[in-house]
């Protein structure tokens, strides 16, 4: 749970600067954290979409820097973190129409001192349905839906790390932060 809060404090964080996360991703709910692994979900709004009513890959090639960046706050990076080298986005299918739910799950393949890799992957609900009633995000991404449907895409970013150092740490669960970093153990504030 520690782990879940400092992601959510840092996209907080992030969100209250404005600019483009602000206007386009602010639907982006984090449900679930540890370190290397976080999963979101994202409700898919007029604005995110293309000309044939579904979400603009645009959208989600925003998601997938948001969702691998956000991906290095499991290990106690603070926003931001670090600078984009190479990203990149796969489409496999089209991702769900205005009202849908995307679920996306970032991952830290590697974090070196000067380069990380990371990885993202975003799916629809398994029982992706119009007349769907659940509205907690948590039940589309893993319970009352069903979990995690077909594949829509997947990314990876390269980011350049030197420079950034980490402020705290957590648990392997992500239930417990370790105070690790920067402030000598102490709690990490954002």
């Amino acid at each position: 749970m520690a782990c879940l809060k400092f992601l959510q404090k840092a996209w907080s964080t992030t969100l209250s600067k404005g600019g483009h996360d602000s206007n386009v991703l602010s639907s982006l709910r984090l449900i679930e954290a540890r370190p290397k692994h976080l999963k979101g979900v994202f409700k898919i709004e007029s604005k995110h979409l293309n000309n044939h009513g579904t979400i603009h890959g645009g959208v989600i090639l925003s998601l997938t820097d948001t969702l691998t960046s956000l991906s290095l706050s499991t290990l106690g990076f603070p926003p931001p973190t670090g600078v984009s080298v190479n990203i990149s986005t796969e489409f496999v299918r089209p991702g769900g129409k205005e009202g849908d739910n995307l679920i996306c799950i970032g991952t830290v393949e590697q974090c070196g001192r000067n380069l990380a890799y990371t990885r993202c992957e975003f799916y629809t609900p398994k029982s992706l349905s119009s007349t769907s009633t659940v509205t907690d995000p948590a039940a589309v991404a893993g319970g009352e839906e069903g979990g995690i449907g077909k594949l829509v895409a997947y990314g990876s970013q390269t980011k350049f790390m030197g420079g950034w150092s980490r402020q705290t740490g957590f648990s392997e669960d992500g239930v417990e932060e370790v105070g690790s970093g920067l402030d000598g153990g102490e709690k990490a504030k954002l």
